[in-house]
């Protein structure tokens, strides 16, 4: 197979880069620099310092504009309330299309509304049945994010972190602000799509390239702090202040912008830089990042050289023994196969469940608003809580985290279900209790990808991850059709969502072992314990 010129170019890079450093072996280095060396590696040219601070803006402004982009449907999707037609006052759609069947005077009149938030429905005049429609674009919306994070996941690997973020930021901006002159549903839904598309270039490049910018020692804390939890809080006062859809894609596109200039002065990801053998841009990056914490000095060329040349050398024997594994090798044991599956059903059922509740929001009593920043709060309150006893307790495990998010997400929609089946309607236990459940399940899109990290081999880690990570958005792609099973009855959904996280805790029980603490594998069981021996034996060859 023939080389490409760019990766002929860092081979060769490689190899001038490795011979220098032959020469330069019989030199005595400062003990300053080998103790750098044998410490922090190259760690220790991250620090919180004013590069961290920018990277952490830059952070802030993705999160924000993943969470807006993301969740921009549960306004501008959000259905009014009839509350008359031609003069006469109604209560809902069923009271409407009865006025129109009676009355033949009434049957053109125009549905008076009530809403918090000017929707597509409320421009559009989709209410009622023709409701439906928009909220069937939330599928082909999220199918768009589903096809942009397995795209700019892969282009993110082979052409840079930075890059990947600088044009799907850009393409999320263009297409939100095209998207807000839509004048009818078919373009809004088709821009809308095209913005997802870049959406899901956002959310997944976004934490791997603040993580592999920021010290070691505070990643946990920075992760647990900026998120999408806490953008919850502050992107239903955008929404209130912007109070219609198109302005809000405006916003959202501004915000798309500014993540756009924030990423634009950041260095490309040294740790990228290296694993493709592009040495000077990543001694370049290195210098930069020295400069900007006004830490360079005359020791940080010598520092910087032994470190780039043990990282190049831990680079060259892992591309030499690396093996190509692929989805197949996630099901190689019947050990592994089921625990795949549980995985991949169960971020499938939490992720319909978050998005159900999330999209038929405007249900709840109360404030919109309001309800969607209590979500935020207490997403963010739980994750804080959840990480110090994970810290603090050593029998607080990863299991036992998902058992408690379960039975209290269980309970909640227990009680939803059997209050609406007594004939209650409304009310401030449905606000509570939706607010709880979603609430709840974020602590378990924590301790899944957790637990993913932490249960499979480090040669399938990133398969694993990247396996549950799409099955969980072909979970919301159909989360916005539950709620039409209300019109049988209000309750059905809610025991739905039961079923299914009740089916969630049971699979989790039986077939998941606890990871906390545990060491991590780095290779796969061997093949004669494989089930695909055949197929895989040629992959690992």
């Amino acid at each position: 197979m023939t080389s490409s010129p760019t990766s002929s170019s860092s081979n060769s890079e490689v190899e001038q880069f490795l011979k220098t450093g032959d020469v330069e072996e019989s030199v005595i280095r400062e003990e300053s620099a080998e103790a750098v060396v044998k410490d922090s590696g190259l760690d220790e040219f991250f620090r919180l310092r004013w590069y961290c601070l920018m990277v952490l803006m830059m952070a802030e402004f993705t999160a924000f504009t993943a969470t807006a982009s993301s969740k921009v449907m549960v306004f501008a999707g959000a259905n009014p309330s009839v509350i008359g037609c031609g003069g006469v006052p109604i209560k809902g759609c069923h009271e409407l299309a009865a006025l129109k069947e009676n009355i033949t005077e009434l049957a053109n009149c125009v549905p008076e509304l009530k809403y918090q938030f000017k929707s597509v429905q409320v421009e559009f005049n989709y209410v009622c049945e023709d409701a439906k429609k928009v909220k069937n674009t939330i599928t082909i919306q999220t199918l768009g994010v589903l096809i942009g994070a397995a795209i700019f996941g892969q282009f993110s690997d082979t052409y840079g972190r930075r890059k990947a973020l600088l044009i799907s930021t850009l393409g999320n901006a263009i297409f939100n602000f095209i998207s807000a002159s839509s004048h009818n549903l078919v373009f809004f839904a088709l821009w809308r799509t095209m913005a997802g598309v870049f959406t899901g270039g956002v959310t997944v490049v976004q934490m791997v390239f603040m993580v592999e910018n920021i010290p070691r020692n505070h990643r946990m804390w920075i992760q647990n702090s900026i998120t999408w939890s806490p953008n919850l809080i502050l992107f239903p006062f955008v929404a209130w202040l912007c109070e219609d859809w198109r302005t809000m894609s405006k916003v959202i596109a501004a915000a798309s912008m500014a993540t756009f200039a924030a990423v634009y002065i950041l260095q490309e990801s040294p740790r990228w830089l290296i694993q493709k053998g592009r040495v000077e841009d990543a001694r370049r990056a290195l210098v930069k990042i020295r400069k900007t914490d006004k830490l360079y000095d005359e020791t940080t060329e010598k520092q910087l050289d032994e470190i780039l040349r043990i990282e190049m050398e831990k680079h060259v024997k892992k591309s030499k023994k690396a093996k190509k594994y692929t989805f197949i090798h996630l099901f190689c044991t019947w050990k592994m196969m089921v625990q795949s599956l549980t995985f991949i059903t169960g971020i499938m059922c939490t992720t319909f469940i978050v998005y159900s509740l999330m999209y038929n929001m405007e249900k709840l009593s109360g404030s919109l608003y309001w309800n969607l920043a209590i979500m935020g709060a207490a997403r963010w309150i739980i994750n804080i809580l959840v990480s110090l006893a994970d810290y603090y307790l050593p029998w607080f495990g990863r299991k036992l985290i998902n058992h408690i998010a379960m039975i209290c997400t269980i309970l909640a929609l227990f009680v939803m279900a059997a209050y609406l089946f007594l004939g209650y309607v409304g009310g401030q236990l449905m606000s509570i209790g939706t607010v709880a459940a979603v609430a709840m399940c974020s602590q378990l899109f924590i301790a899944k990808y957790m637990m993913v990290n932490e249960l499979y081999p480090t040669a399938v880690r990133n398969l694993a991850v990247s396996a549950v990570s799409t099955m969980s958005r072909i979970g919301s792609m159909f989360s916005p059709q539950l709620f039409y099973l209300s019109e049988y009855s209000e309750w059905i959904p809610y025991v739905v969502l039961f079923a299914c996280q009740f089916y969630d805790w049971i699979i989790m029980w039986c077939f998941l072992p606890e990871t906390k603490g545990v060491v991590l594998e780095n290779h796969l069981p061997p093949k004669h314990k494989r089930i695909f021996k055949n197929r895989t034996e040629t992959v690992d060859n």
